[in-house]
């Protein structure tokens, strides 16, 4: 099964960065994952109707994934513009994944982010079946490893629904990615 985790802002001293390591380790334990990175799409625009030149790889990772996890911190209220931009590039190539997103935020721990997350991934056809919120990164982690058994425990039942969503969603992207 492929996962791909998009780390979805491209900002200097990103705590999300942390949550997005993180997730990447405990989830190749069960998957061939992959790391996609905002910053490696520096776009100022989208074009409706058509995969632009530069989008190129990050349609074809999209296409051979079996699941999305979007790990973003929350900026005011929202998401970080870059993430639109880059998930508004694609459209039928995301119709059956299941989604399960990392929120990031000192005070919220994104909950509003959430909200807006799976509203905007439903509009694409996606499915949000898992969440976490991540609350003061700073404090959760001691370098690379959650503190918190709590949170370790929730990671752990969101790569679980992330998977058993993925199996059963499967006839859906097969039949989508045959007509791509």
């Amino acid at each position: 099964m492929k996962v791909k985790i998009i780390l979805g802002t491209g900002r200097e001293g990103r705590e999300s960065e942390k949550v997005a390591r993180y997730l990447l380790k405990k989830a190749d334990e069960r998957f061939e994952v992959e790391l996609i990175d905002v910053r490696d799409y520096p776009l100022c625009y989208t074009h409706r109707w058509k995969v632009p030149p530069e989008v190129e790889e990050y349609r074809k990772k999209i296409v051979e994934a079996d699941a999305l996890i979007i790990v973003a911190p929350e900026y005011n209220g929202g998401f970080p513009g870059e993430l639109k931009v880059l998930l508004d590039t694609l459209f039928e190539e995301y119709e059956g994944l299941p989604v399960g997103i990392a929120t990031v935020s000192s005070v919220t721990g994104g909950a509003r982010l959430l909200q807006e997350l799976k509203l905007l991934v439903t509009n694409y056809r996606m499915l949000p079946v898992s969440w976490v919120l991540f609350y003061n990164v700073g404090e959760l982690f001691e370098g690379d490893e959650l503190r918190d058994e709590k949170y370790r425990e929730r990671v752990e039942r969101f790569l679980g629904r992330l998977e058993k969503y993925a199996k059963v969603l499967k006839p859906i992207r097969d039949g989508v990615r045959e007509g791509l």
